[in-house]
């Protein structure tokens, strides 16, 4: 997996509490949890998560992940709207473009398609937990073996987990179904599709019934999280606990 998370953006954005610390706990709960080897894991924090070092490294694990394989690309950071300079398509109607902000510049939805179309593996997992992020969807989805799990929905920001010293809820409820086995809903010792996304939702949900005063920023109950299940099927394999 490629994991990668930007607290410091050396002014050119506002900094973020814990957002670096979110990639490497998701890291290292699948590392120790879910079988992957370290080696297999490319970590991108702060000043290190440019758009030349995100490149490279799909590049470098397109040539590594093999067709029987599970990829992960976790995302914590800013996120951002921006005009699409060709207009409207059918895939961004609304003219806008999403984006994960780096380090030095934002890549766009399509740019991030495309980056991960060059992984050919068993099943792709996409954790986006950015502002806008759920805009991602329509530019990410509807590939075979590709499932992707978005913190807010496309005109939504995302707030930070102060709670749980986390950048975001995203992060914080994916690290603990993993980490902890809550995700394995069915004491299989395996975490799958459907019960990834049906503990999240019931995460988010949780959360959103408990005590509001912790959150900064707009009322919780306005971010909803949006996973996309077009290209799995709801018995698909995720994660082999360990």
């Amino acid at each position: 997996g490629i994991f990668s998370g930007i607290s410091n953006y050396g002014g050119r954005m506002g900094d973020l509490d814990y957002t670096a610390d979110d990639a490497v706990l998701a890291r290292d709960a699948l590392i120790n949890s879910a079988g992957m080897a370290a080696g297999n894991a490319i970590t991108l924090l702060d000043a290190d998560a440019s758009t030349a070092n995100m490149r490279q490294a799909f590049q470098d694990m397109s040539s590594r992940v093999g067709p029987n394989d599970t990829f992960v690309f976790f995302f914590s950071g800013h996120g951002d709207q921006v005009v699409r300079p060709e207009g409207p398509e059918a895939a961004d109607a609304d003219g806008l473009d999403e984006t994960i902000e780096l380090y030095d510049a934002a890549i766009r939805d399509n740019e991030l398609r495309d980056m991960i179309d060059q992984i050919q593996s068993r099943m792709t997992l996409i954790i986006l937990d950015s502002c806008f992020s759920g805009g991602f969807a329509k530019d990410l989805g509807s590939a075979p073996g590709r499932m992707g799990l978005f913190s807010s929905e496309e005109l939504v920001t995302s707030l930070v987990a102060v709670k749980f010293r986390a950048g975001g809820f995203l992060s914080h409820f994916f690290r603990e179904a993993v980490e902890d086995g809550r995700g394995d809903t069915d004491g299989s010792n395996t975490i799958e599709v459907h019960e990834l996304g049906q503990y999240l939702h019931e995460r988010y949900v949780r959360e959103q019934q408990s005590k509001r005063s912790f959150v900064e920023g707009p009322d919780f109950g306005y971010q909803h999280l949006v996973v996309d299940y077009s290209g799995v099927g709801p018995d698909d394999l995720l994660f082999q606990l360990h």
